[in-house]
């Protein structure tokens, strides 16, 4: 345990505004990255503002009162640098990286632009179409298509998780700049924020400077979260399947529902479970059924981490007919998990990717600062080096409890993705041609 790396940041501060601050010097970084998280996304909107969040995030790239539009990219890439950002279920973020030496110069306009929005309506108009273009591909895109069927079969149209972050078309025409700006108010103020600066700083000046940027008090009344429903848990096996034309290969995904972020220690001892059943060529599915079997093109196992609940994911690419011998296969294997346990060999290899996976997301201050603004945003800066000593801590003997706990075989999530008609026959043929 005390041969542990240190992950955790040199330098955590809460301002009075409630802003939390992490810095974290790299004294041979010549860069600095900047990363500013909002504790909202999906999970915040009601049915009626879906995609809210994701609109919101691109409005604040067309500026403020003091601000005018692309003015924000044109201050940072004009220096050489970078800006971007994301939004999820459980968070929205902006980031930048910049020349060590430019960050008094830059951080100023991603401020303006994070915390002053002005969201004028033309800009609103031009924008819209912009991300009904992003919901458009997004809608041809094989790997969006088969997650947001899963996550619509475990959660529900009731549950935020289980609506796409993009929004639909219908949704984000009925998204005024009033609601946005609202929105803005509501949501980014200091005590839902976290700034993260990491690469060749100097903790003191920077902090400085954050507080300058970022430090001053909120305007208006904070929003609440609207209620949302508990995680739904299938009592039988519940499967919906979809076709596309363009996909060759089924995709299949097996799905159980597991813990929300506040049950931490099951939240690591699961993910210890994913990698046994499916991270790597030795790990047992990947070996079985891709090594040995050739069943599946691929295969992989997965603990989806969510504020509100998540789930226990097994992906594969295969052929369609494929498909009764793959899942019954799956079945076994966790039984047989559930019945006989796992071997110390196993549970250590398991424990050493895991651990090697953090450390090398942690190489670049730009990874440490988006590693280091997650936690905090969804579950506490704090919990990043317990996880490293929890998954030292884990027995055999409890990943099977948790295997047995939250796997059950007659109650699971099927979310299918299979070729059009034509498309199978036509793969088919293909196949016996070249027999």
């Amino acid at each position: 345990m005390s041969r542990l790396p240190r992950l955790l940041p040199a330098y955590t501060h809460r301002l009075n505004s409630g802003l939390r601050v992490i810095l974290h010097p790299v004294p041979i970084a010549d860069s600095a990255t900047v990363d500013v998280w909002v504790q909202t996304g999906g999970r915040n909107e009601p049915p009626q503002w879906l995609g809210i969040s994701h609109f919101l995030e691109h409005m604040v790239f067309k500026g403020s009162e003091r601000l005018a539009p692309g003015e924000l990219d044109r201050a940072i890439e004009g220096r050489g640098g970078i800006t971007n950002a994301a939004t999820g279920q459980d968070y929205t973020h902006y980031y930048m990286t910049v020349a060590a030496a430019d960050l008094p110069e830059t951080l100023p306009y991603l401020a303006e632009a994070v915390l002053r929005a002005g969201i004028p309506p033309e800009e609103v108009e031009r924008e819209r179409q912009v991300v009904l273009e992003e919901i458009r591909r997004a809608a041809d895109d094989l790997g969006y298509i088969t997650y947001q069927l899963l996550m619509e079969t475990a959660y529900g149209e009731e549950h935020p998780y289980g609506r796409p972050v993009l929004g639909t078309p219908a949704s984000l025409m009925g998204l005024t700049p009033e609601l946005l700006r609202a929105y803005h108010r509501g949501w980014y103020r200091p005590e839902y924020m976290t700034v993260v600066v990491t690469g060749g700083i100097d903790p003191e000046q920077t902090l400085a400077l954050v507080e300058k940027e970022f430090g001053g008090p909120a305007s208006g009344p904070a929003w609440t979260r609207p209620p949302i429903p508990p995680q739904p848990h299938p009592q039988g096996i519940l499967r919906r399947e979809s076709t596309h034309a363009r996909l060759e290969q089924a995709r299949l995904k097996l799905a159980w529902p597991t813990v929300s972020l506040d049950a931490w220690e099951q939240v690591c001892g699961l993910e210890l479970l994913a990698a046994v059943l499916g991270d790597g060529r030795t790990s047992r599915l990947v070996h079985l059924l891709r090594e040995q079997r050739g069943w599946v093109r691929a295969i992989g196992c997965s603990s989806l981490v969510l504020k509100e609940g998540g789930l226990f994911c097994i992906s594969a690419h295969l052929e369609v007919e494929d498909l009764p011998r793959v899942e019954a296969t799956l079945l076994h294997e966790i039984e047989k998990l559930q019945q006989d346990g796992i071997g110390q060999a196993e549970l250590e290899r398991a424990r050493r990717m895991l651990t090697h996976e953090l450390l090398f997301s942690a190489e670049s201050p730009s990874q440490l600062a988006s590693l280091y603004g997650y936690y905090e945003t969804l579950v506490g800066v704090e919990r990043l080096q317990e996880y490293l000593e929890l998954l030292q801590a884990f027995t055999p003997a409890q990943i099977r409890e948790l295997a047995q706990q939250y796997l059950s075989p007659e109650a699971y999530v099927v979310a299918l993705l299979k070729p059009a008609a034509s498309n199978a026959a036509a793969a088919s043929e293909l196949q016996l041609a070249c027999r």
